[in-house]
């Protein structure tokens, strides 16, 4: 997902930049000194800046508060105000959370606080995230106890929550799964499993379903 990287970061207000691949600086460079848990391979830093260039032009851009990374594992963790903006399958996305993980090599990403996920016509609120995409498979997001909202205003869709909702960029689908609630127009919709495709605004699927009319 994302090959090539910069990564920019501020300590005692100095100005890095560790090129355009981590895994070629040498991993004896600016160790942590401050974390006696933390790797010789691992940095910290401060007031960070991650981006991240990769095929299909394919961008990811991270700020933080502070936060590390194993130059010898690729595996990062960014805590405090983390805001993210990335694209994938030419669309572009964006999310807040406090913490933030994941791990370069096998290309993923992962929050377990409280996420704000943000696209162009629609939002997910969420307990937590999980973002994977691999050569063969596209990018599915994934997101625990989500509440589905401020869908286009064209939408016959108003809003919507599940236990977890799944999200491919690629299709532009939504699949709703476990205690799942759907609004649509002046219905409400209970079921155990919802698929809605967001181009096309309309619902393909419903798993045990329940309506209530004349909200």
């Amino acid at each position: 997902m994302f090959k090539f990287t910069k990564f920019t970061y501020y300590c005692n207000q100095a100005h890095f930049i560790i090129g355009l691949s981590l895994i070629t600086i040498p991993f004896a460079a600016l160790p942590s000194a401050n974390n006696p848990l933390l790797s010789t391979n691992t940095i910290e830093f401060e007031n960070s800046i991650y981006r991240s260039y990769g095929q299909d032009n394919d961008q990811l851009t991270v700020k933080s508060k502070k936060g590390n990374i194993n130059l010898h594992t690729q595996a990062f963790n960014l805590i405090g105000e983390v805001e993210v903006k990335f694209t994938l399958d030419r669309k572009t996305f964006s999310l807040n959370t406090e913490s933030l993980d994941g791990n370069l090599l096998d290309q993923s990403i992962f929050s377990k606080e409280k996420v704000l996920f943000l696209a162009d016509n629609f939002e997910i609120t969420a307990s937590s995230m999980e973002i994977n995409k691999t050569q063969l498979q596209p990018a599915k997001i994934k997101f625990m106890y989500a509440t589905l909202g401020k869908i286009n205003s064209e939408s016959n869709v108003n809003k919507g929550k599940a236990n977890k909702i799944e999200f491919f960029p690629a299709k532009g689908l939504i699949f709703m799964k476990g205690d799942a609630e759907l609004y649509e127009q002046n219905m409400k919709i209970i079921s155990d499993e919802i698929h809605y495709d967001l181009n096309e605004d309309r619902i393909l699927k419903s798993v045990n379903s329940k309506i209530i009319n004349n909200l």
